[in-house]
């Protein structure tokens, strides 16, 4: 009885895990004849940009029965990676910015300290 509940309950899970839409975070693609798209990111006072880079990527959702009709859709993750230093220290930090037409913080702020392991070729 116990090991048939431990086997609904996986399925149960695994059903719903799979189900799971992935997030698009690509912005939208914009017509030849559309406005110039703007965007504000914020960015902490004390840090000084030295790069930015944007890159996405796409995958399709495929989606249907085994012997019916299948659906596709184009969906995908882009990310902006900018590099910056602190104006007074000098410490190095890597940010990444995600969906970009709803956040305008940074989702992630990496710090670059010295490692104890000299650099080795």
């Amino acid at each position: 009885m116990r090991s048939s509940l431990w086997l609904v309950a996986l399925t149960a899970v695994t059903t719903e895990t799979a189900c799971v839409r992935p997030v698009n975070t690509v912005p939208a693609p914009v017509t030849p004849t559309a406005e110039v798209q703007y965007y504000d990111l914020e960015l902490p006072a004390d840090l000084e940009i030295k790069s930015v880079d944007f890159s996405a990527t796409t995958f399709s959702d495929v989606s249907g029965t085994p012997h019916g009709p299948v659906g596709t859709t184009v969906t995908g993750r882009a990310f902006v990676r900018v590099y910056a230093v602190d104006k007074a220290s000098g410490e190095q930090f890597l940010l990444l910015y995600e969906d970009i037409t709803r956040r305008k913080r940074p989702v992630e702020i990496i710090r670059f300290i010295p490692g104890s392991d000299p650099a080795r070729p």
